[in-house]
């Protein structure tokens, strides 16, 4: 994974819209009185601290993220004894702590490469204590966009190119796919949780309305700012997809756009 220092997904997870869709993984994901909760992929921890705000009977939350960085950041938010964070990739989980009762992948498992997906969810089953439940989310799956916003994105994308042409720049064709847009349908979600070793696996679709300001917050993630534009100039490339975006919404008149997140989960 790769992480870029000021375009982190910070700004995007302070969004209600983030807390809504933590507090979905949440009542999937319910651990008991008492019980260990791993947050696989913590980042900065602002997942792990609506974790702890929404679930103050469990007994403790480790977050687990290969970033030092951003382990800095999140241990200077989190200073619950309840809290604590472990350095290493989500790949290596069931090394890096004891027996877990759930395990939750808040929006992370784009970040890893799509041949790689099996394996994590392989530790996070040996990291669950029997019974245990692992699930995870993310806005990056084959199914996401409704078809009736395809005009939305089309529009967007043109009016973001005129600000690049502006500056004297364009949109680059990327031939090979960033990690993040090496997406998944639900279905194949699903039979990663069977092959890691799940039963009674489910994938829930959920659709939220995302308004200017939570589409300008995505605008500041390094993943998706390359992902949509090609060019490495982070600050180039998140200006341009905002000032399209804003004229996408005075344009077309939009309150807010529609786009599904994935829930899939399972039982060990």
């Amino acid at each position: 994974m790769t992480f870029v220092h000021g375009y982190e997904f910070d700004a995007m997870s302070r969004r209600p819209l983030y807390g809504d869709v933590t507090q979905r993984l949440v009542d999937i994901c319910e651990a008991p009185e008492g019980g260990v909760v791993a947050d696989v992929g913590c980042g900065s921890g602002l997942a792990t601290e609506l974790l702890l705000e929404r679930s103050a009977h469990v007994g403790s939350i480790i977050g687990i993220d290969p970033s030092e960085h951003e382990l800095t950041i999140a241990r200077a938010r989190l200073t619950d004894p309840k809290v604590r964070f472990v350095q290493g990739r989500a790949q290596d989980v069931e090394s890096l702590t004891g027996p877990v009762d759930v395990a939750v992948l808040s929006n992370v498992m784009h970040q890893i490469p799509a041949d790689e997906r099996g394996a994590v969810l392989a530790g996070c089953h040996r990291l669950l204590a029997p019974g245990g439940r692992c699930a995870l989310n993310t806005l990056f799956y084959e199914g996401a966009v409704l078809p009736g916003t395809r005009p939305f994105y089309t529009h967007w994308l043109r009016a973001t190119r005129a600000v690049l042409r502006d500056r004297g720049t364009d949109l680059v064709l990327v031939r090979e796919r960033p990690v993040a847009m090496q997406t998944l349908t639900p279905r194949q979600h699903e039979d990663l949780f069977a092959d890691a070793g799940f039963s009674q696996t489910k994938s829930e679709e959920a659709e939220y309305t995302w308004t200017l300001a939570d589409w300008e917050a995505l605008c500041a993630y390094s993943v998706f700012i390359e992902g949509a534009t090609g060019i490495s100039d982070l600050a180039l490339g998140s200006d341009a997809l905002i000032r399209g975006l804003r004229t996408t919404f005075e344009e077309l008149e939009l309150s807010g756009v529609p786009r599904r997140w994935l829930f899939t989960w399972g039982v060990k």
